[in-house]
């Protein structure tokens, strides 16, 4: 728990105050950032920045994410540099790779606020308050990478029980032998990156992606007090910022919403489109794909799970 007279003092001394993570407690970035994610398929995080007069919070530095720089107060004066170490992963932090050497700036700009400015990954920047107290947001974008998925795919070949055989004892001790065994191993698993199911392993991580996704659920306890007036007149619309992506299984439909996954017959495919497509509509409009006790069902059902949300009771 931060101390307020401490923060204080740390401030008027110069400090930058970092508010991380906002996208999990303030509803309005927190639908900002969902919305980005339902685009990209990237997740998404918000920071705060609010800087003293005069003052700088970090030194030059590049991210190992994209960043839109959000001015909301005050004025900035930012430099971007080119990168030292062009699209460096989560794994190579800029703590790694420091260096004086970053050559002229390609950029100089004074963010006033309402402006806005996109430093990709890489790009070395630094930035210093001006004449009056500075508050930014910055929006994080953390790509997804061909080396994401790679190393999830080398990871399932801990299935097969070669490669989890233990190394010669006393490896260590001549490099020369234990060279060959290393030899043997990446031979197998050239062997083995052949019979992979690339189609699978992309269809595993699109998974992967949309149930990680939390849900909104914001005044979810008063939607769950109106189930049992849901009826034909009933106008529901898909909840901001949800999660809906679904898949056949077999002769199911599986969905999943965020951290949950529902199991339903294939034939509501048709309808479970129709109500994800984020329009405002009467339960009754269903008519022509669900007979009135399947559409109520379903509705209830979806409402239930923070899919949809009541707009008005009929």
């Amino acid at each position: 728990m931060a101390e307020p007279g401490k923060v204080w003092e740390a401030f008027r001394s110069g400090a930058t105050i970092v508010l991380q993570g906002l996208q999990r407690y303030w509803p309005p970035l927190a639908y900002f950032c969902r919305a980005l994610e339902l685009e990209l398929t990237y997740p998404v995080q918000a920071n705060a920045y609010v800087t003293p007069a005069g003052a700088q919070g970090l030194a030059v530095h590049y991210d190992t994410h994209d960043v839109f720089v959000l001015q909301v107060a005050g004025n900035k004066d930012w430099e971007v540099f080119e990168p030292v170490f062009a699209d460096p992963l989560a794994t190579q932090p800029w703590a790694e790779r420091k260096t004086t050497d970053t050559g002229p700036p390609i950029l100089l700009v004074d963010l006033q606020a309402g402006d806005s400015l996109y430093v990709p990954r890489g790009f070395l920047h630094s930035a210093r308050a001006q004449a009056r107290l500075s508050a930014h947001v910055t929006i994080g974008i953390l790509a997804q990478t061909r080396h994401d998925v790679l190393r999830d795919v080398v990871a399932a070949a801990a299935g097969e029980v070669g490669f989890r055989r233990a190394l010669p004892p006393g490896f260590a001790h001549d490099e020369a032998l234990f060279a060959k065994e290393v030899d043997a191993a990446v031979s197998d698993l050239r062997h083995w990156l052949d019979s992979v199911d690339t189609g699978a392993a992309a269809a595993a991580l699109v998974r992967r992606f949309w149930a990680t996704r939390g849900a909104r659920l914001e005044g979810h306890l008063h939607q769950l007090l109106l189930l049992e007036t849901i009826d034909d007149a009933t106008v529901l619309r898909r909840r901001p910022g949800s999660v809906c992506y679904a898949h056949l299984d077999g002769d199911q439909l599986a969905v999943t919403l965020g951290d949950r996954l529902l199991r339903m017959a294939a034939v509501l495919g048709p309808a479970l489109q129709r109500v994800a497509a984020g329009q405002e509509f009467a339960l009754g409009a269903l008519g022509d794909l669900l007979d009135q006790g399947s559409r109520l069902v379903l509705a209830r059902r979806l409402v239930r799970e923070g899919l949809l949300e009541i707009v008005a009771v009929g």
